[in-house]
């Protein structure tokens, strides 16, 4: 009897001891890979300060690929007026031009900017009205005149198509 006891207690502890290891095993993987944050496009026109210097990731439809360097694309969410700048590093790969108006996942860390993309395009008017030069494309016109995203960028990681 005291034999069926402590098997019963043996198989009982090796089953949650192996329960247990699972779970923190599952536990420290979403530690270590350090997922980027998801937030939704409309949060980040909100609030964007409170996601500056993070790394997040926001769904959004492409509404333009830079042709020249192929280096930067904007994302737009419900309202398309609304752009965010998304700039690719020097090491990372030109954004595909086949990736206008998909719908995307970008991840990156978002960061205050100076100006518009590129910024040769920009002057400050009297009042501090952002100015746009000639030599500016249309969607870094755009950014410039809208109220909210206007000085931030998102420094790219990776992307995936919705």
């Amino acid at each position: 009897m005291i034999r069926k006891f402590f098997t019963i207690i043996a198989v009982t502890a090796i089953l949650t001891s192996c329960g247990n290891a699972g779970k923190k095993e599952a536990t420290s993987k979403n530690t270590i890979a350090g997922d980027a944050a998801k937030v939704e496009f409309a949060s980040l026109i909100e609030n964007p300060e409170n996601f500056i210097n993070k790394k997040i990731s926001v769904e959004g439809k492409v509404v333009h690929v830079c042709m020249q360097s192929g280096k930067k694309l904007f994302i737009t969410g419900e309202n398309p007026d609304i752009r965010l700048y998304v700039q690719a590093g020097e090491e990372m790969p030109k954004f595909p031009t086949e990736l206008l108006g998909s719908e995307i996942v970008v991840e990156g860390t978002l960061t205050k900017i100076a100006g518009v993309p590129g910024g040769e395009g920009m002057d400050m008017a009297e009042g501090g009205k952002k100015q746009v030069s000639s030599d500016t494309c249309e969607t870094e016109a755009a950014l410039a005149k809208q109220s909210t995203l206007a000085d931030l960028m998102m420094i790219y990681n990776k992307h995936t198509i919705k």
